[in-house]
């Protein structure tokens, strides 16, 4: 899952067709060697964010497309984010995010994340195997 992957260059697609139910697609070449294609249809299928080894599929909605090829278009550095995680799916196209630890308030792993900062923190933890300080039970010194 691409995690704040930086975007190195990008295609978009444009076109009127009778063979798929969307007109718009973005293609993009990530910094990890991954790549992800954003697809624009008009009613994006239940799975949404798809995982393929190395390569991300994500539907959005047709109007997300401007949005998104602006930020591509006007932004540097650029980054995609797409991750399945606690049942909970995000795919996005951003600017830099502040992943700083000790710069957002810390909750219980138990509560749902409440913003996507504390959300990509968690996973990294968990893909770590790390927990955070105030979930670590205390150590008894002899």
């Amino acid at each position: 899952m691409p995690i704040t992957d930086k975007v190195l260059k990008y295609s978009v697609y444009v076109a009127h067709n009778d063979f798929v139910d969307f007109q718009r697609e973005i293609g993009i070449n990530l910094e990890s060697g991954g790549t992800a294609t954003l697809v624009f249809p008009k009613d994006p299928p239940n799975d949404w964010l798809q995982f393929n080894g190395s390569h991300t599929t994500l539907y959005m909605v047709q109007d997300e497309f401007t949005d998104v090829y602006h930020v591509l278009q006007t932004e540097s550095p650029v980054f995609f984010t797409a991750l399945n995680f606690l049942g909970i799916r995000v795919g996005t196209v951003h600017t830099a995010l502040d992943l700083n630890e000790g710069e957002t308030v810390a909750h219980s792993d138990e509560q749902v994340p409440r913003t996507l900062e504390e959300l990509i923190q968690r996973a990294r933890r968990q893909e770590a195997g790390v927990q955070p300080p105030e979930a670590r039970l205390p150590v008894e010194r002899v």
